[in-house]
């Protein structure tokens, strides 16, 4: 998983700066983490692991970080389980074409 680690080295190095763009560096890392993984469920799992890393990590103790970086990704998520839902992925439309008929 080197792209989480690749966030997780730019979010430790936001947090060591400590300066007025922390927020715009974890949303830029953030972004570049998702650009990372083609399928929105796979993005969903990057999130997810930056996020308990970071929880877990050295950073724990920095509760505005970890507010910041929780709302940020259960944004991002809800954004990727909205285009999932509506959006089925393209292996199960092919299999959904293979499938014969209903009957009546």
């Amino acid at each position: 998983m080197l792209p989480v680690r690749r966030c997780l080295h730019t979010i430790d190095q936001a947090v060591a700066a400590a300066d007025s763009t922390l927020s715009e560096r974890i949303h830029d890392a953030l972004t570049e983490l998702e650009a990372a993984y083609a399928r929105p469920s796979e993005r969903v799992v990057a999130l997810e692991a930056v996020l308990h890393a970071v929880e877990r990590g050295p950073s724990a103790s920095n509760v505005p970080l970890i507010r910041l970086l929780r709302v940020a990704v259960d944004r991002r998520q809800s954004v990727l389980a909205r285009r999932t839902d509506t959006r089925p992925d393209p292996a199960s439309r092919a299999s959904a074409a293979e499938a014969p008929p209903p009957q009546a």
